[in-house]
């Protein structure tokens, strides 16, 4: 694997930003901060535009900009039609750093950069749903050659020889049928940082009908495509691949099993894969602290 430099997920090639066709778009409820050089272009900038951007930019006491996020916590350049002003009026040239990169990410692993795209975006998630076969990855430059998870890990010198020796099945999914286990998955996911009330009184809900839940997830046992929820499962690993140092490889499997046990019972229950994925990363993906604690409590559990 030392020939590698950058590794894609194989759907990257088709995404692109839906804009006002997103549903969940990312211009609100979000906090948008400013790179260091943005904001000094727009603090420069003339016109009505230049006047707007100073106006809605917000510094910090400890030097960081953001924009001024309205009343409903939209960028103040989110038109009401789900389009960026700054993109029309000054082109996507405009934009600040993370308006650009975002939802992409990048994790060092060694000497290879895994790349990718958050699941918290809807584009992210239809693209990972929309192919029936394995997730497979490809090299920067050369998308013809692409190399499945499994070898994807062991090219990166992650799978060591106890994986080895015991024959590990650590690259596939496996539902979760045990009633207690499922509700110390609620427990756990209670003590992450809510993203919004709605998370919370959700989670309560599942609490409080863990019998109704379990039977949800009975029924969709039945009905689940292995092969979609393998997707999920690899790919969020995939992004915690980088954090195996300090983890370790069990701990990440782990927590990728975790992770995508509640996005089956999410889908069991409200019959919405994809809102399940995006919702889970809304909550945990976009959180370092909510991630740490879930990698933490997986690097405990030995089952």
């Amino acid at each position: 694997m030392n020939e590698l430099t950058t590794i894609w997920p194989d759907f990257a090639p088709d995404f692109f930003c839906k804009a006002n066709l997103c549903q969940h778009s990312c211009c609100r409820g979000w906090e948008i901060d400013i790179d260091a050089a943005a904001a000094e272009w727009y603090q420069l900038l003339d016109g009505k535009i230049g006047a707007e951007l100073r106006k809605n930019i917000v510094q910090a006491e400890d030097g960081t900009y953001s924009f001024r996020l309205t009343k409903d916590e939209r960028c103040p350049f989110l038109r009401r039609d789900g389009l960026c002003r700054l993109i029309l009026e000054l082109g996507e040239d405009a934009l600040c750093e993370i308006c650009t990169m975002h939802p992409r990410f990048f994790v060092l692993c060694g000497n290879v950069e895994l790349a990718g795209f958050g699941l918290a975006c809807e584009k992210t998630v239809e693209l990972l749903l929309a192919e029936e076969g394995p997730l497979t990855f490809y090299r920067e430059g050369n998308e013809q050659k692409r190399i499945t998870f499994a070898e994807l890990v062991k090219g990166l010198g992650l799978l060591g020889e106890r994986e080895e020796a015991d024959r590990l099945d650590l690259f596939s999914f496996r539902p979760e049928h045990d009633a207690k286990k499922i509700r110390q998955l609620f427990l756990l996911m209670q003590k992450t940082e809510p993203i919004d009330e709605v998370w919370s009184e959700h989670l309560n809900d599942l609490l409080r009908e863990d019998e109704k839940v379990r039977k949800c997830c009975e029924t969709y046992t039945g009905l689940y495509e292995t092969a979609a929820f393998d997707r999920i499962f690899q790919y969020i690993a995939y992004r915690q691949l980088g954090t195996a140092a300090n983890y370790g490889l069990q701990a990440i499997y782990r927590y990728a099993q975790m992770s995508t046990m509640y996005i089956f019972i999410e889908a069991a229950v409200t019959e919405n894969l994809a809102e399940a994925v995006r919702r889970w990363s809304e909550q945990i993906e976009y959180s370092e602290e909510n991630t740490a604690l879930l990698l933490q409590a997986a690097g405990k559990s030995k089952n």
